[in-house]
């Protein structure tokens, strides 16, 4: 004999839905930015504890880029988080990086170089497979 589904269950299901699709936290499309300076007005925070920023990005020019992370329980200040092993990303390539974030985590982005971003998004993903 079949069980029928209750309300919790179907709760849950919406839940697991909800959660198993990305959120995109930010989009900037073919948009110049200067030097060491944040690329978006407001740092980004995660709407879940400890999630997983999927990042991506290309720019017109080679630079560095990083990520500037602020842990408002940290109390410590900002940190810069140099991605591609501080190396500089190749102009014109498409990359894409994972970034662990906790809830009290703030996030904003930077490169070393007055660039133009091609193509730049940040999705916060849950439930992330490799």
């Amino acid at each position: 004999m079949a069980t029928k589904e209750t309300t919790r269950d179907q709760r849950s299901s919406r839940q697991v839905t909800r959660k198993a699709i990305p959120l995109l936290k930010t989009h900037i499309h073919n948009t110049a930015v200067l030097a060491n300076t944040d690329f978006m007005a407001a740092n980004i925070t995660p709407a879940d504890p400890v999630v997983l920023f999927r990042v991506m990005v290309q720019l017109d020019t080679a630079a560095v880029f990083s990520a500037m992370v602020t842990n408002a329980a940290g109390g410590a200040g900002e940190v810069t988080l140099e991605m591609n092993a501080g190396a500089q990303l190749t102009a014109g390539v498409l990359y894409v990086f994972d970034l662990l974030v906790h809830d009290d985590d703030s996030v904003n982005f930077q490169c070393d170089q007055n660039a133009n971003i091609d193509k730049f998004i940040v999705h916060e993903v849950l439930w992330a497979t490799q």
